[in-house]
């Protein structure tokens, strides 16, 4: 049996190398649309932690530079431009209510105020070009129309508030440097993170638990196998406390799935399994409503009732910074919009 020919509008795949692990795509001479300006468009499979290398040893031409070890390493290399943009692209601290201390609202509540938002995003922004903002929506990003300030009283630190809602929620201060606790237990939250992480997730981690520790929460450090991460600790609902990205959320109906009430075992993508039937409502409306406006007030009231329910804090938008080679047009840090490969191509 002859194979079906893979085309996608101009491309089609030229070549398939599983030994190299790369794909090359050619254009299609049976587009009738606009021609590519690239002879071809080579995929290569790689580690993450590789791209760096292999860009500066020009075997590729793009790579990210949004970690500070990464941009470092980058911004001395001649023949690189930054490009830089602002991509939906959310750091998140997920709180598990479906399990342990957290199912109490009064302890998620407590770990938001916390926490030093403001603390995090300064050392993610450290030795990059400029400093992360922060972001006080779940479903908007700060560039992006229909955002609104929804964090309210959980917007900044306070400590001496969350010291006053773990009280209300039993756990008893031991004093400095101690952890609650509660009919003889301790107040111990694990915070679950991969091993092959970079160093800036390391740091925030240990920030994380320094913080958390000044309002008497035992924070425990948990690396597991970076393979494992997502689909044995965070899609399982393994953990406490864990850091990790929301990206491409432009159409705000997809968020549905992280914050709508779990169905028994189904906890679809809201891992955390913190909801409840107004803000499942406000969603579900916000999703079948032809009113823009409507739609984005329907979004921003169900944000401010995920704020008092402690769903996850919300910390800052990654900043989108990539290093390309000098010469390579029409490619980069596109931001909220889209890139139309067929107008990638090189400088005469």
């Amino acid at each position: 049996m002859e194979k079906a020919l893979l085309t996608g509008n101009a491309w089609k795949v030229g070549a398939y190398d599983k030994t190299a692990k790369t794909i090359t795509l050619v254009p299609d001479p049976a587009w009738w649309g606009e021609k590519p300006k690239l002879d071809k468009y080579i995929f290569w499979a790689m580690d993450s932690k590789a791209r760096t290398d292999a860009y500066l040893n020009k075997e590729i031409d793009d790579t990210p530079a949004s970690a500070p070890e990464d941009y470092q390493r980058l911004k001395g290399d001649k023949d690189t431009d930054f490009r830089i943009g602002a991509r939906w692209d959310q750091v998140t601290l997920s709180l598990n209510g479906g399990r342990g201390p957290l199912q109490d609202v009064r302890a998620r509540q407590a770990v938001t105020l916390g926490v030093d938002r403001e603390a995090l995003a300064k050392v993610a922004g450290k030795d990059l070009p400029f400093r992360p903002k922060l972001v006080n929506n779940h479903f908007f990003m700060p560039n992006q129309e229909g955002y609104q300030d929804n964090a309210g009283s959980f917007g900044k630190r306070d400590v001496a508030r969350a010291k006053k809602l773990l009280d209300e929620a039993g756990w008893k201060d031991e004093g400095a440097g101690k952890p609650r606790t509660k009919d003889g237990k301790q107040l111990v939250l694990e915070y679950v993170m991969p091993a092959d992480a970079i160093g800036l997730a390391e740091d925030q981690a240990k920030l994380t638990q320094q913080m958390l520790g000044e309002i008497g929460v035992k924070v425990g450090l948990r690396k597991v196998p970076g393979d494992d991460y997502f689909d044995r600790y965070v899609h399982r609902g393994n953990y406490d406390l864990t850091l990790f990205r929301q990206v491409d959320r432009i159409y705000r109906s997809s968020s549905y799935q992280d914050y709508r009430q779990p169905d028994g075992d189904n906890a679809f993508n809201n891992h955390g399994r913190v909801s409840s039937p107004e803000v499942d409502k406000l969603l579900v409306e916000a999703s079948r409503t032809t009113d823009a406006g409507k739609q984005v007030a329907l979004y921003n009231e169900a944000d401010a009732k995920l704020w008092e329910l402690g769903h996850s804090v919300p910390l800052y938008q990654r900043p989108q910074i990539l290093a390309i080679r000098k010469g390579l047009a029409n490619t980069g840090a596109p931001g909220l919009g889209d890139e139309n490969s067929v107008r990638i191509g090189w400088l005469k």
